[in-house]
């Protein structure tokens, strides 16, 4: 939920709009999930990523029915292929430590 709601965001930004860049912001909701429950979730930055890339399966499995069906074409160079992932470049940032 934090995942999408931060890859939603990202994608809000970039055409320009606000979107809502202080809900479901991760620090917040660790904070009140702890306080709910008694339980200091841990390990967040494995589970985010962990969310971003079923997210990126699902998006590379869209790009791959968009291309079957004519609806968008295939990268130039097999070792484009990343492109078909639209959070590619936020993933990579999830992956170097430097999205959050």
């Amino acid at each position: 939920m934090i995942y999408l709601h931060r890859f939603f965001q990202d994608l809000t930004v970039s055409f320009g709009q606000s979107g809502l860049p202080d809900f479901l912001r991760r620090d917040r909701v660790e904070d009140t999930y702890a306080r709910l429950t008694g339980h200091t979730p841990r390990a967040m930055d494995f589970y985010t990523l962990y969310a971003a890339l079923r997210h990126a399966i699902v998006m590379l499995r869209v790009a791959c029915r968009q291309m079957h069906f004519g609806e968008a074409t295939a990268p130039a160079a097999p070792q484009d292929t990343d492109t078909l992932i639209l959070h590619h470049g936020s993933l990579a940032a999830m992956v170097q430590g430097s999205y959050w």
